[in-house]
């Protein structure tokens, strides 16, 4: 994605906030070699995140799998923030011919609709149906918004085995890198050293291990 590209689609992030209203985050993420990072985020109210950020496990897994190539953009999807927030996210496909470029999220805030619906409920004692309307908020969650690339290692890595004070055998390490690269985790912007400091190993060790996988 050259410059000029870049920052049409920086405007045009911060024009669908405003149009959308603050019920609606709009996301922009830059795909580069060095890794996709966050070039623009309008209505971060909603997630709590920045430009420092990273790209959800969700949505670098579908990079991982070239899902870009089947399909142009998905939409309405369930995602997570936090433990209980659920909104609803859409991902549109940035590309270049074949080549992704860039991915636009929209994630739509959906909480007070549902409070108010329930209250509504509550006041035409309809009954309890609530638990009916945040049913499976977890479970059937596809994405979920992490503000750390920590955050998104926890949701692919038992992290309490990685601080046990068992040593982890060479291979054991390299499962586990692989297991990483298969999730996509390598495609986050600044993943490497992160992951190097967890497995406890040097970075040029990671970059190794990438290589094979590739192959």
């Amino acid at each position: 994605m050259d410059e000029n590209q870049k920052e049409q689609f920086i405007k045009l992030t911060h024009f669908l906030g405003e149009v959308l209203g603050k019920q609606y985050e709009v996301v922009f993420h830059v795909i580069s070699k060095k890794g996709a990072y966050i070039a623009a985020i309008a209505n971060n109210h909603i997630s709590k995140r920045t430009l420092n950020s990273p790209l959800s496990a969700f949505a670098s897994e579908l990079i991982q799998n070239k899902a870009y190539l089947k399909e142009d953009f998905l939409c309405d999807y369930k995602a997570l923030i936090g433990k209980n927030k659920l909104v609803r996210g859409s991902t549109f496909f940035i590309k270049n011919a074949d080549k992704l470029v860039g991915i636009l999220c929209i994630n739509h805030d959906t909480s007070l609709m549902r409070d108010l619906v329930c209250k509504i409920i509550d006041i035409e004692k309809i009954g309890d149906v609530g638990e009916f309307l945040t049913q499976g908020s977890s479970s059937q969650s596809i994405e979920t918004l992490s503000g750390s690339i920590e955050e998104i290692l926890a949701q692919s890595v038992d992290m309490s085995y990685l601080d046990s004070p068992y040593q982890l055998s060479p291979t054991q390490k390299e499962e586990l890198a692989k297991s990483l690269y298969e999730k996509g985790i390598f495609n986050i912007k600044g993943a490497v050293p992160i992951v190097a400091n967890f497995l406890k190993i040097s970075e040029p060790s990671v970059y190794r291990y990438l290589k094979k996988f590739k192959k």
